[in-house]
C-alpha cells in the first residue's frame, strides 16, 4: 500500500460511486462526529489562508483490486 496526499474535490470526482466494504459497516459516526468532519472541510475550504488541512487517512481500493480470488489465501 502506498500513500499519497490529495486534494479532496479531486479525489471524490475520481469515481462516481464509492462503496463501504461490508466488514467497515459495524463502525459508524454520530452526527455530531459527521457534522464536525463536515464544518471542518468547508471551514478549510472557504480560507484564503488554510493551505493544507489534514482531516485523517481514507483507504481507497480501486474496483476489483479487493476481490478475494479462489487462489488467494483467506486470512
Amino acid at each position: 500500500m502506498k500513500a499519497t496526499e490529495a486534494k479532496l474535490l479531486s479525489f471524490l470526482q475520481k469515481s462516481p460511486q464509492f462503496v463501504i466494504p461490508i466488514y467497515q459497516r459495524t463502525y459508524s459516526w454520530t452526527d455530531k462526529q459527521c457534522r464536525q468532519l463536515w464544518d471542518d472541510i468547508l471551514r478549510a475550504g472557504s480560507s484564503d489562508t488554510i493551505a493544507v488541512h489534514f482531516i485523517g487517512s481514507i483507504v481507497y481500493v480501486e474496483q476489483g483490486l479487493s476481490q478475494v480470488t479462489h487462489q488467494a489465501p483467506l486470512l
